[in-house]
This record gives structure tokens, sequence and C-alpha cells, in this order.
């Protein structure tokens, strides 16, 4: 692993956290689809599922941009909420509940997404051209649109599980 000297360096290493972040919520997102019991959820997840892929197409670009390879370090954080996930959902004897803890690792995992692109953008003010720059812009406001797709999903999931409960 490069030592991070200057702010060029921060900018990689957060691309390639980004990238990393991507791919293994593309992963999981073709596992998820199996696990599902909600209709709107599974289109949700495919919705994630075509973005990460983007995202990734995206990465791969700025990365020739730049001149540097998409290889880093393993994203604790995006891995860390994948094994919580998994854990709950195993956990899980209600099919609301199992959705539901699915919906919020997914949105855990696009806050930080649009965390690291809003931070990535920042750096690329200061180190990139502004190609990179619309490129990024793009990426964030697409995290960010899937955020609100994430909320109004949670609403949706919670609403239904109060229907439910009252109808007991």
């Amino acid at each position: 692993m490069r030592p991070l000297e200057d702010l060029r360096g921060l900018f990689i290493h957060q691309m390639k956290d980004r990238y990393d972040a991507e791919t293994q919520q593309l992963e999981v997102y073709h596992q998820l689809k199996d696990k599902v019991h909600s209709i709107t959820l599974r289109r949700v997840i495919e919705t994630c599922e075509n973005s990460a892929q983007k995202h990734l197409e995206f990465l791969d670009q700025l990365f020739a941009q730049i001149g540097e390879n998409q290889v880093g370090d393993i994203c604790e954080c995006s891995l860390g909420l994948i094994k919580e996930m998994n854990k709950v959902i195993d956990r899980a004897t209600n099919e609301n509940v199992s959705d539901m803890a699915i919906l919020s690792t997914i949105k855990q995992l696009h806050s930080n997404d649009v965390v690291g692109y809003q931070i990535i953008s920042s750096y690329a003010h200061q180190v990139h051209d502004d190609a990179i720059m619309d490129i990024l812009d793009v990426m964030l406001r697409n995290e960010q649109d899937l955020d609100l797709l994430l909320d109004e999903t949670i609403t949706s999931l919670i609403d239904k599980e109060i229907e439910e409960l009252s109808v007991v």
C-alpha cells in the first residue's frame, strides 16, 4: 500500500474504496434477489444493481483518465455492513423483518456511497479537471436519487408491517 502523501493520493485511495464498495454491493445484490420476499424490494435491488454496474463503469473511465488501476484495499465499511445484514437475516423469523434488514443495509451502503462520492468530488475540485468532475457529479446525483428511492421503500415496508400487525 502506497503512502498517502497528498490530496491526489487520498483522492485515488477514496476512489479505490468506492470501487471495492460498488463491487461488494454488486455481488451482494446478485445474492439478495433470491432472499427477498417483497416484489417492490426486488425491483429496488435491481435498480441498485444496475446503478452499481454503471458506477463501476464510470470508475473504470476515471481510473483510465488518471492513469491508475482500480485495485486497492477492501472497503471494510461495506464488508461489515453486509456481514451484519447476513446475521440479522439468519435470525429473522418474519419475511417483513428479513426484507427490512436487507433494505436497511442497502440504505446504509448507499449513504456511505453518497458521502464517499461527495468527498471524492471535493478532492477532485482541487486535483483534477472538469471532465472528471462531470462524471463524479452524475454518480453523486444517481446515489442521491437512489437514496430517496430507498427512503420511500423503507416507509412502504414499515407501513406494510404496521398494517399486518393491526389486522392480527
